[in-house]
């Protein structure tokens, strides 16, 4: 085997069939011309990384200043930021999806199947469900509940202090805001269920909608117990061999639809990652499966996508991927295979699942830098931005609810804007705060304080930057100055 294989050696090809057309996974070694390409690129980068004669990076110039081109190494998430979703239509057909099982397979409530229009209102990112009250909540970055609903009913001041005290803090929620997740206290386990992005944000409006028709049908509960049955409803919609199968739902109609779901890359966007990768070594780490996420990679960049990065690595099950030590697998078609030892890595390898610590040996290993400054691009808040900021990598937050709610000194606007923006759960980045304060300071939501104390920039979308050189330099988040690029959300400055 070669030793730019990116995968095992096999004496078959696996081939998917992908909306009408045979789609080849870089997984295999399948000794054709593409492969060839990939190879070649492969080894120029490895030739440029061990002729790179510095051996230890330099620290930043200016750490008000963000660069790409300060970093050694740069990854990126796959979706919702290489792959930008419709999120609207998106939302809409996972909220079908999940409806029509509980309906079928539990016995819900037919108004589950309503369209999911009447509550569009309720969704926003960063919601926190009491899992047993049936209560959904907004919380500030300190842990104080903002608002409140019960289902999908607005609760006053007076009933959330009723419930939670005169503080309005709930001490599981306080816990969960320090490093969002769900289960970071053993003691509030099944306690609390938390809402990050728009795949899991349907599931919210079903369970508030169980709920609601629950309170109808027998009155107010004790104890609602609904979740577990909602959970298994979401996860069904996103099993791993689905895609293959074309069962679930959400994945036959992704594949078999995606210009109804999936923005192409623009010529420009293209153009960038290609000068990014030229650059530094890049890698891809994304939660997809390989045969999904080379679906999507190819209609949005081209059935070249693969050589748009050096590493590309699948069902990382971020955000353990950065701290805990899983092997990587080796790629047999869309299954994994044996686990791959860590001195056998390649720079342009393909894999499935692995670890950080391994790929930052590999990265040192190759371009013989001691310290290699690192920067991940992602949209989700919690696994693309807060946990590698623990472990010291730089991050640059993908905040679609900028384009929607509207930046300063710029007309970019975000199609499904009005999906993104609650009347009653009030704006991404601020509610009920101080009307007196204007700029950052008037950040005070849980979510929208992440990027400020985690990544060095925050952008509606990589297509935003991409209209820049790669070395244009951007203002980062610091004590003085505002990483918001194109600009700070309109609301900060009325």
């Amino acid at each position: 085997m070669p030793e730019w294989s990116v995968s095992v050696t096999v004496s078959e090809t696996f081939h998917f069939n992908s909306n009408g057309s045979e789609m080849v996974l870089h997984t295999v070694d399948l000794n054709d011309e593409q492969d060839e390409c990939l190879q070649d690129k492969a080894l120029k980068k490895k030739f440029w990384c061990k002729n790179n004669k510095k051996k230890k990076q330099q620290p930043f110039s200016d750490p008000d200043i963000f660069k790409f081109t300060d970093y050694d190494s740069i990854g990126f998430d796959l979706d919702n930021t290489i792959c930008r979703y419709k999120v609207g239509e998106l939302m809409r057909m996972e909220y079908n999806y999940i409806a029509e099982y509980l309906v079928n397979k539990y016995g819900f409530p037919n108004s589950l199947l309503l369209p999911i229009e009447d509550d569009m209102d309720f969704i926003q990112k960063g919601l926190i469900m009491d899992i047993a009250r049936g209560n959904f909540m907004k919380i500030s970055d300190k842990g104080m509940i903002l608002r409140a609903t019960h289902g999908t009913r607005p609760l006053t001041r007076v009933e959330i202090i009723e419930t939670y005290g005169e503080k309005r803090i709930w001490e599981p929620a306080l816990v969960f805001k320090d490093s969002l997740n769900d289960h970071s206290n053993p003691e509030f386990k099944g306690v609390l269920r938390s809402f990050k992005d728009y795949f899991d944000l349907p599931a919210a409006v079903a369970c508030a909608r169980a709920i609601d028709a629950l309170d109808k049908e027998d009155g107010p509960q004790e104890i609602y117990d609904l979740w577990q049955d909602v959970h298994v409803a979401m996860c069904n919609l996103y099993r791993r061999e689905h895609f293959r199968n074309d069962e679930g739902g959400f994945f036959p109609e992704v594949k078999y639809h995606p210009e109804k779901y999936l923005y192409e890359c623009s010529d420009k966007m293209k153009k960038w990652l290609k000068q990014i990768n030229e650059h530094t070594y890049t890698f891809l780490i994304s939660g997809s499966s390989i045969d999904y996420a080379s679906h999507i990679a190819a209609y949005v960049l081209g059935e070249d996508w693969r050589d748009y990065f050096d590493t590309v690595v699948c069902t990382s099950k971020k955000p353990a991927f950065w701290y805990q030590n899983k092997p990587f697998k080796y790629l047999i078609g869309a299954d994994d295979g044996d686990d791959v030892p860590a001195n056998k890595l390649e720079l342009d390898g393909t894999y499935s699942g692995g670890n950080w610590p391994d790929l930052y040996n590999l990265l040192k290993q190759e371009t013989n830098i001691e310290n290699p400054h690192c920067l991940y691009i992602g949209d989700h808040l919690a696994y693309d931005v807060l946990a590698p900021s623990q472990i010291g990598i730089d991050s640059v937050a993908i905040v679609e609810e900028l384009a929607a709610e509207g930046m300063c000194g710029d007309s970019m606007d975000h199609e499904a804007g009005p999906d993104l923006m609650s009347s009653y759960w009030g704006s991404f980045f601020t509610t009920d705060g101080n009307n007196r304060i204007m700029g950052l300071e008037r950040i005070n939501t849980l979510y929208a304080s992440v990027p400020l104390k985690c990544a060095r920039i925050a952008i509606p979308s990589i297509e935003s930057v991409a209209l820049k050189p790669i070395k244009h330099p951007y203002e980062a988040f610091t004590g003085d100055s505002s990483g918001y690029y194109p600009g700070d959300p309109v609301i900060l400055h009325f």
